[in-house]
């Protein structure tokens, strides 16, 4: 990333913060109550703050490249950040884990991770689906920020429920809960700093990394003065306003007529809603949450009138036959019984002679498709 004239000074002024801040004269420091108060709402035992292997080591090869890509991200999180803050306020879950989405995606929807982790809470197939996330050829609820947390608060607090502490529900929500109890048993402890032991590696390497992000952006998003400084003080006030409202519009709606009815571009509907995979809701049935600036909230209930898509250039409707079976359907237009059974919302394995349904073809036509990546 190349630097402006300013963001050489804001990373200096990010590092000499942190290391005066969680330094070895941590304690003489005005603001120290911000990180006891970190630590004690992670379950972490406040002596804990001293700790080279959380506050000091490591800092230069870990953390100097990623402070000013992290401020950037809070400043652009603004849409999302009022929601999850709520959110996670409303489940009970600390609101500190809002930097857990930010050490995993810095508050995208697009984004994605080699191992197929998707979206705001980086959720990974099997446990979006074990978490209710709908995953298929029409749309990625893992890309839906409203029902990602949803399944992230509720994931955070299985883990919790498991482990005990929300220090460990955070490990694990990284490493794998499996990951981490074999850390433990190896390690003979669940505390902190024994699996925080950079020698020892009990945790891999990348979830250490993990976990001081996730505390010292607490500690450093908190503190007024430092906030001052790098003119950042409408930080503190990021949360207070809920920025985005979600509409139901019936499946088969044209995202263009939706974009006209509430006088947004086409770019900026789909920026909000990257859970849908082409530009029309699934053709399946049913109303979907479509989510949008609450600015364009009135024009939208004042204009809309639900234009759907010709489905028939890129579907056809197939009427069940006696001896027909979601197998032998699925062989006869080479797509999969799951793809079968989402495109037509089936949950039973049986079909009603004169059913009909949906068949998705191979080939969509690509000005209608947006493949998120």
């Amino acid at each position: 990333m190349k630097l402006n004239s300013k963001k050489p000074i804001l990373c200096f002024l990010l590092l000499g913060f942190l290391f005066s801040y969680l330094s070895a004269d941590f304690y003489d420091n005005q603001n120290v109550f911000n990180a006891q108060s970190v630590l004690n709402t992670f379950d972490i035992d406040t002596s804990y703050q001293a700790d080279p292997a959380l506050f000091t080591q490591h800092y230069e090869k870990t953390i100097g490249d990623d402070w000013e890509k992290f401020i950037e991200s809070y400043d652009k999180g603004y849409n999302y950040i009022p929601i999850l803050k709520q959110m996670l306020n409303d489940a009970e879950v600390p609101q500190e884990f809002l930097y857990l989405a930010m050490a995993e995606s810095r508050f995208s929807t697009r984004a994605y991770s080699v191992k197929k982790a998707v979206g705001i809470w980086q959720i990974m197939p099997a446990t979006a689906k074990s978490l209710g996330l709908r995953i298929d050829d029409f749309i990625d609820e893992r890309r839906d920020p409203i029902k990602s947390t949803q399944a992230a608060i509720k994931y955070l607090k299985q883990l919790k429920s498991i482990t005990g502490k929300w220090y460990l529900a955070a490990m694990a929500y990284n490493c794998g809960i499996g990951r981490l109890q074999r850390a433990i048993k190896e390690a003979g402890s669940d505390d902190i700093s024994v699996l925080m032991n950079s020698s020892k590696n009990y945790i891999p390497i990348e979830t250490q990394h993990y976990i001081r992000i996730i505390l010292s952006m607490n500690v450093a998003f908190s503190d007024v003065n430092t906030l001052k400084t790098l003119d950042k003080e409408y930080f503190l006030n990021r949360g207070t306003t809920t920025t985005l409202a979600s509409v139901k519009v019936p499946s088969g709606t044209d995202f263009n007529s939706i974009a006209k009815s509430a006088g947004i571009s086409i770019d900026d509907l789909k920026s909000y809603n990257r859970q849908f995979k082409y530009n029309f809701i699934p053709p399946n049935g049913g109303e979907y949450d479509v989510y949008l600036p609450y600015e364009y909230l009135l024009a939208f209930k004042t204009n809309f009138k639900p234009k759907k898509v010709d489905l028939s250039k890129f579907y056809i409707v197939y009427k069940v036959k006696k001896g027909d079976s979601l197998y032998s359907i699925s062989r006869k237009y080479s797509i999969s019984i799951e793809t079968l059974k989402n495109t037509n919302n089936i949950k039973k394995t049986l079909l009603s002679i004169n059913q009909k349904l949906i068949i998705p073809l191979k080939q969509i036509n690509q000005k209608l498709a947006y493949k998120a990546k």
